[in-house]
Order: C-alpha cells, then sequence, then structure tokens
C-alpha cells in the first residue's frame, strides 16, 4: 500500500494532496491495462495510517471529467465533511475542496466517492484508513497480537476487451473449473444472463444507467455498472459482480485446483513471505459494488486454517471470535473459521501460520461465492461465482516450533494490560425515541416509526415503501435544497436510540448509517407474523451491518455530538445523515434514506 506525502510536521495531523485522475493502470502485473479510476494515481489510495485523535486534513483535487466528493465512511466527522449529496455540492473537474475531520475512534475505515458511487467504485476509486490506539499498540508489544500486519482491500471490477470479444456470459463455462458454474445456458441460467460484459462494454450506459449511442467501448475501458431508476419493466436491475478479483489493485496469482485440493500457483513474486508457527494479521476491507467475499484459508494440502476475528470497524474487540457456522440459533452459510465480509465491511483477522508447514509450502486465501440473493442451495458445494485466490501465504523459514498462539476467547480489550472494554449501550435503559417531523413549526416529511422497512417495490429496493433517490441530488440542486424523503428519520443530539431494520426481501442488505457507530443488539427471524430471536451479538460498535432476508436486525445508536472542526464550536453532530444500503445500485435505486439529528431545545 503506497502512503501520502505528509505535509505537516506535527506528529498528530495528517495533512496530503489526494487527486481522482483517470489512468491506465497494471490490474494483474503481467500487463492487463485498465483505465481506471485512481486516487494519486492508484486504486487503491494510498493508506492514511493514524492514531485516535489525530487530525486529517485533506486537500482534494478532482481531475475527473464528471463531479464527485470524497466520503470518509465510517469516521465521526462533523457534518459539513461528511462528502455526500446533502452535505456538499459535488466537486466539478478541475476544481479542489478541502476536506478536515479528527478521528476518534480506532478501527478500520476507508474513503471513496459518494457521487454516482456505484460506477466510480466499480472503476477504483476508493482507500483504506487505518486508526490505532494504546489497546493495540500495547497487546503488540506484549506478543498477543502479531507484529506482521498487512492491509488487504479487496474488489473486483470487469475490463472491457476488443469490441465483439467481450464475454456473453459474466462467468463463462470452465471445464477445468467445475466450481464457476455461473453462465446464462447453465443450471443457474439467469444468474448473470444480463448484463454481461458484452452488454455493458458494447452498449454502455451512462452514469445514470441510461444506454448511450456512442457506440461499443474500447479496450481497456473499464464501464459503467448502475443500472437506470426506469429499471425492471424494460431492463433487469441487476448488478453482476466484476470479472476479475483484486486485492490491493491487483489479482492475485491464479492457482489449480479448488480450496479443498489446491493445485500449482502460477508463478509471479505477489506472495505475503511468513514462517512456519508465526501469527499474521489481516486488516481486510471490501470495495466491491456487489461482491459479498466469504474468505478460507487452506495450507498446501487444503486443510483449513482458521481465521480468528480481533476486530474491525470499532477498533479491538473484547475477546478474540472465532465466526461462521451454526451459533445459537442462527446458520451463518459460512463454515466455522472463515471470514464474510458483506459490501463495505471490514475485518481484523489473525492466522497462525501451521507450524508443520514446510519452506516453500503456499498457504491460500480463497474468496468462495456466498448465498445473499434468493434462498437457493448450492449443490456443488461453491456455488455460483468462480472461486479464486484473494492472497498466497509462502513459507520461508520453519523454526520447527510455534512462535504464536491464538485461541477464539482469548482476552483483547479486556486483557489484564489494558482493562478497557468495549462500551457496551446494549442494556441501557431507552428513554429517547424518534421525533414526529409533522409536530414541528414548520412540518416535514418522514416517519417515526422505529421499525425500518427494506423491501421491493416495483421490482426496486426501498426503505419504508419509498424510493429515495431524491437524496442523490443533481448537478443542478444545490445540496441545501436537496429535499427530505417520507422516510427521512427524525432525533436530536444527545439522544439514545434503538431502531430495527426489518428485511422483507430475499437478499441480504448490508446497511450503512453515516456518522455515528452503533451497536447491533440482536436478530429476530420473522416467519408468518412470529418472530424469534437467533442470535444476540457480543459488544461491539459498527458502521455497516448485514440483515439477512426475512430477519429484523435490532441496533442501538448513541447521537453522540462532536464540535466543528474549523471552530471548535459544538454541533457539528447535526445534520442531515444518510442511511442506505451499500450496495450501491440498490441504493441508487432507492434504498435509501436519512436520519436527520437536530441541536436538543
Amino acid at each position: 500500500m503506497p502512503t501520502v506525502e505528509d505535509l505537516d510536521a506535527s506528529p498528530t495531523v495528517l495533512e496530503f494532496e489526494l487527486v481522482a485522475e483517470k489512468l491506465p493502470v497494471d490490474l494483474t502485473g503481467n500487463g492487463l491495462m485498465a483505465n481506471a479510476y485512481t486516487f494519486n494515481g492508484g486504486t487503491p489510495g494510498p493508506e492514511l495510517s493514524l492514531q485516535v485523535g489525530d487530525k486529517v486534513i485533506a486537500h482534494f483535487t478532482n481531475r475527473l471529467d464528471e463531479p464527485m466528493t470524497v466520503h470518509w465512511h465510517g469516521i465521526e466527522l462533523d457534518n459539513p465533511n461528511d462528502g455526500t449529496t446533502v452535505t456538499q455540492n459535488p466537486v466539478g473537474t478541475g476544481e479542489t475542496f478541502t476536506y478536515r475531520f479528527r478521528v476518534t475512534r480506532p478501527g478500520i475505515f476507508w474513503y471513496h466517492s459518494h457521487s454516482m458511487p456505484a460506477n466510480k467504485e466499480f472503476k477504483g476509486l476508493f482507500g483504506p484508513i487505518i486508526v490505532t490506539d494504546h489497546a493495540d499498540r500495547a497487546l503488540t508489544e506484549l506478543g498477543v497480537l502479531p507484529s506482521q500486519t498487512h492491509t488487504l482491500m479487496l474488489s473486483d471490477t470487469t475490463v472491457c476487451k476488443e469490441p465483439g470479444k467481450n464475454d456473453f456470459a459474466t462467468f463463462p463455462e470452465d471445464p477445468h473449473k467445475p466450481w464457476a458454474f455461473s453462465n446464462q445456458y447453465g443450471p443457474f441460467a439467469g444468474h448473470s444472463a444480463y448484463p454481461t460484459p458484452k452488454d455493458l462494454c458494447e452498449t454502455p450506459r451512462d452514469n445514470h444507467g441510461n444506454l448511450l449511442d456512442s457506440g461499443p467501448l474500447a479496450a481497456g475501458e473499464i464501464p459503467n455498472v448502475m443500472p437506470p431508476v426506469n429499471c425492471g419493466p424494460k431492463f433487469d436491475c441487476r448488478v453482476n459482480e466484476g470479472q476479475l478479483v483484486l486485492t490491493n489493485g491487483l489479482r492475485a496469482a491464479p492457482r489449480d485446483g479448488s480450496p479443498d485440493a489446491p493445485g500449482a500457483v502460477e508463478d509471479g513474486d505477489d506472495f505475503i513471505d511468513v514462517r512456519a508457527g508465526q501469527g499474521v494479521r489481516l486488516q481486510i476491507l471490501n470495495a466491491s459494488v456487489a461482491r459479498y467475499f466469504r474468505l478460507r484459508l487452506t495450507d498446501q494440502k487444503g486443510a483449513k486454517v482458521p481465521l480468528y476475528r480481533i476486530g474491525g470497524e470499532g477498533g479491538l474487540l473484547d475477546y478474540v471470535r472465532l465466526e461462521g457456522g451454526v451459533q445459537q440459533g442462527l446458520d451463518f452459510k459460512f463454515d466455522g473459521g472463515e471470514i464474510l465480509l458483506s459490501n463495505a465491511t471490514r475485518k481484523d483477522v489473525v492466522l497462525q501460520v501451521p507450524d508443520g508447514a514446510r519452506v516453500g509450502d503456499v498457504l491460500t486465501l480463497w474468496t468462495l461465492d456466498f448465498r445473499h440473493y434468493g434462498t437457493q442451495e448450492y449443490p456443488n458445494g461453491y456455488g455460483n461465482i468462480p472461486t479464486v485466490p484473494v492472497a498466497h501465504f509462502r513459507i520461508v523459514e520453519n523454526t520447527g516450533s510455534p512462535v504464536f498462539a491464538i485461541e477464539a476467547g482469548d482476552p483483547l480489550r479486556v486483557h489484564p494490560a489494558i482493562n478497557d472494554p468495549v462500551v457496551d449501550i446494549r442494556n441501557e435503559e431507552i428513554k429517547d425515541h424518534l421525533l414526529d417531523p409533522y409536530t414541528f413549526d414548520e412540518p416535514q416529511p418522514g416517519l417515526s416509526d422505529e421499525t425500518i422497512s427494506l423491501a421491493i417495490v416495483g421490482m426496486r429496493e426501498s426503505m419504508d415503501g419509498i424510493h429515495g433517490i431524491q437524496l442523490e441530488g443533481t448537478e443542478a440542486v444545490d445540496f441545501r435544497a436537496v429535499p427530505h424523503v417520507y422516510s427521512s428519520r427524525w432525533a436530536r443530539l444527545g439522544d439514545l436510540l434503538e431502531l430495527r431494520l426489518h428485511n422483507r426481501t430475499q437478499m441480504h442488505h448490508p446497511m450503512h448509517l453515516h456518522g455515528f457507530s452503533f451497536q447491533p443488539v440482536r436478530l429476530i427471524e420473522r416467519r408468518d407474523a412470529e418472530e424469534t430471536v437467533v442470535f444476540e451479538y457480543p459488544s461491539e460498535f459498527v458502521d455497516t451491518v448485514d440483515v439477512p432476508p426475512n430477519h429484523i436486525l435490532v441496533m442501538r445508536v448513541r447521537l453522540e455530538d462532536r464540535p466543528y472542526i474549523e471552530t471548535g464550536e459544538p454541533g457539528g453532530g447535526a445534520g442531515r445523515w444518510l442511511f442506505h444500503c451499500h450496495i450501491f445500485n440498490h441504493a441508487g435505486l432507492g434504498m435509501i434514506t436519512e436520519l436527520v439529528v437536530i441541536e436538543p431545545d
């Protein structure tokens, strides 16, 4: 990961230039060039490495031929710096805008465009932010956490070939990879029948999904993928996963075989060198538009190596967790010891390299398909999306004995040397509730219902049956004039709220709240009007949460204020904060609303 040049000498201030520009990049390391959208010349953009309390000053310049904003995903900043269509006007071509904020919570965060983001993110416009605190540093010094740490920013994309040579299926059938079932003619017909790479590249769309009459895209171009808002009756609303899976902007070397029976790895130098018996820490981000990353690590012989979760969007956990399998009453639909990242989520994980591994052995981190659309079963065990590597770990030394150990339940933030557990708001008394905006002196659109419904209306995703596409704004409308929608929620600064996200659809939705971290409390399965609690969440702060079909997720959020970065005056937590599905085409088609936070009386 590249880093930025710090323009400020202070150790607590990171000041830098951030430039968005379309440039050719090599996505494979051996010449597959794509005309990508880049930050500071690369995709991903440079990593921002910070400590809690640091101030960030980002001088952003837009050299793209379309307007855009930069959203600092998960950062609890003051509202004017959130980088959305309801907090600023998009930065035009050749224009600049300076974002200023302070990082107040540890964790893995990221930055990306929030203007037509489905297209810009698919083309590469994102970068990671890592914020550490005293607990992280102390546990690393004690050897509880590994010192070898790698950031893995995962994404996918599709690169156009010469006109006439683009694929008729997103994932053409490959007899050498029998788990790659997805094509327009096979047993999963329709899964990727439209839009195919041929459709996207040879009948391209504009930023709003409307068909262009400019002819096919040239080889190396990355197509727009956002469907039009009138999809459904006329066009399929689906956005397929990209053909090419990238880790830090590069395709990992292909490997023959499968996770259970791996073969040879293609020659190359994109390996992470490790020692047998050591621990390795991976800070993993999902920057894709539609793909879920189900990650499994296997050794040279195909045996699974567990991935232990130690943190993520809110910094370190209280205890080490082993995720997946069946826990409490919930089947997570991925195996124990694997890691799942829905869109926009981040996981901090640790692996223990097997102490019996031989020098020259290669462990591979694979991504498998995850059943997040519908309730279909996968008879082959893998699913519709091809299983491919995202990283390789090469054994370069074997000391003959383990040098690191980790187990589920090991203490982290509750370690005696730290004794700083995650603040738990799950059991506090709820005294605050959403406001009824129709009772204001100047009545406003909105609902006071604390259950937010995720539903399909008119073949498009919605929140409370309302398509909130007005919140996306337009170039012709000043951000201060973007209207509220009838699904808007209103609350006061300082309130502690309990909200319910009821997923009435047949697909998973990763829901992201801007401006405030929240705690998932419980997951409730709803069948025929009966509700059954199937999972109680441990204490953790997140900003994005995956809600399964036919389930209700109960969450709590404290609307903590923060000062305006420029003046130091209170009230920076007030304003309009978007709340949407982070499968960006879902948000763009209507699964988006806002939480409007006002000053207390």
